[in-house]
């Protein structure tokens, strides 16, 4: 699940400080952002067979459907790239798919940090003696 983070993370500083141009930067975007996809499928099925909290299934699940989300957002920014559109559906596309990483970020590190909880039996009661 941490993998997704730092994907995620990753590709966001690499986007916005690259030195590099626009076709570059989408043959180095593409190949982690399918690493991300497949990563954050991983996550959802993995804990989908655990018996961890119905909570966290549903994290891993949005998380697994932001990125979804994530790649067509992406494939539309890519063609706009290609075919140089440039309008203001563009720019609200490319808020948009900010918005949705900052949003995997996130979902990745509640659901992370809430299974490893659970693995540690974090959640359960202690009794006083």
């Amino acid at each position: 699940m941490y993998l997704v983070i730092w994907a995620a993370f990753f590709q966001i500083l690499f986007i916005f400080f690259s030195p590099l141009g626009d076709a570059a930067n989408l043959a180095v975007h593409f190949p982690v952002a399918v690493a991300i996809l497949v990563l954050a499928f991983i996550s959802y099925r993995g804990t989908k067979q655990t018996t961890c909290p119905d909570r966290i299934k549903r994290i891993t699940k949005t998380t697994w459907t932001l990125a979804l989300v994530q790649g067509v957002l992406g494939i539309v920014l890519a063609l706009d790239v290609m075919l140089s559109w440039g309008s203001i559906f563009t720019s609200i596309v490319g808020f948009l798919h900010l918005g949705n990483a900052l949003a995997i970020i996130t979902q990745a590190s509640s659901s992370a940090t809430a299974y490893d909880m659970w693995e540690e039996k974090e959640f359960q009661i202690q009794q006083l003696v």
